[in-house]
């Protein structure tokens, strides 16, 4: 697809993956999108059909970008990011909508003077139960009702910087795997930039979670897996108790409890929880399986490293791209 004549001021990076439908309603809720100036939105889609290329024939003003090879969300990102223009990078993933003034909400943020900015995440379908405990499962701390503030942590599906910035950090690390790569490159971000992430929950998307229950237990599984595989925010004493079979049910406990105490701060998504329990649990069990694989793989590439000298740098996180 050609590019925009005019350069633009803010480009909107959308990486998508078999996402063929859900792009479609996407690229449809950024059409009202207006700042006063130029727009582009640059679409990485690494899937192994044309089913996207071809939903977007209809879309002016989209970049379009094929990757012949599968991308993880990091790589696609840090595509997008490098064919942009735009003086401004917003972040969405194919999955999501937009709510109206996202983007006059996030470039209005930026410009006040904080170096990323990111909003609240919605429910894409309010009424379907495995997609709202997979949606609580992943953002609940991005709820619409929280409180604008100085934050540690965004959600990569909704959030804003400038491309001087981003570049400045190197872009997203390029895992193997398709989680993980938000919390190191948040960490990075706010280690460089401490008190300059920002969250503005009026910049809301909706977030249209897994429906079956195969997706739904394979996504938590594998959010568990990466926590554990890289040791994001966890203590080297949990992981070396979750290596043990015995130990799951505990995780998950744990888990379980962490998510409940932290929704009483929003009564709405508590209730959901409450209402939704069997599923929750479920969620969390297939997080704790998950993490308990993550522990073991993990000692195990610990273990190689030890013998020999030999050195598998892929037990350590990946830092950003520089």
């Amino acid at each position: 697809m050609a590019r925009l004549e005019t350069i633009p001021t803010a480009s909107i990076i959308v990486p998508c993956y078999n996402h063929a439908s859900e792009l479609a309603r996407c690229i449809a809720s950024l059409g009202p999108q207006t700042i006063g100036s130029s727009v582009e939105t640059v679409v990485v889609d690494s899937s192994p059909n044309h089913a996207a290329e071809k939903i977007l024939e209809s879309y002016n003003g989209v970049v379009f970008v094929k990757s012949a090879t599968r991308l993880r969300p990091g790589a696609a990102r840090n595509l997008g990011a490098e064919m942009a223009k735009g003086k401004y990078l917003i972040f969405i993933d194919a999955d999501c909508t937009v709510e109206p003034r996202w983007l006059r909400e996030a470039i209005g943020t930026l410009d006040r003077g904080y170096r990323i900015v990111g909003g609240s995440v919605s429910h894409g379908e309010p009424w379907h139960p495995l997609a709202i405990i997979d949606n609580l499962m992943q953002f609940l701390q991005f709820d619409p009702r929280r409180k604008s503030g100085p934050t540690q942590l965004l959600a990569t599906c909704n959030f804003a910087l400038r491309k001087a910035d981003f570049k400045a950090t190197g872009g997203f690390p390029e895992l193997e795997h398709s989680a993980g790569e938000d919390v190191l490159f948040f960490a990075d971000a706010r280690t460089r930039w401490p008190g300059e992430l920002y969250l503005h929950p009026a910049m809301r998307v909706r977030h249209f979670g897994r429906r079956s229950w195969s997706s739904f237990w394979s996504h938590q599984y594998s959010f568990g897996y990466i926590r554990a595989l890289y040791a994001l925010e966890i203590k080297r004493q949990h992981l070396r108790w979750g290596r043990f079979i015995w130990m799951t049910p505990v995780v998950a406990a744990k888990r379980l409890f962490y998510l409940l105490g932290h929704s009483t701060r929003y009564p709405v998504s508590f209730v959901y929880l409450l209402l939704l329990l069997p599923i929750l649990v479920a969620g969390v069990s297939a997080w704790s399986f998950g993490f308990h694989q993550g522990c073991k793989e993990r000692a195990a590439r610990s273990a190689l490293s030890a013998l020999g000298g030999f050195n598998d740098k892929s037990v350590e996180a990946p830092s950003s791209r520089s």
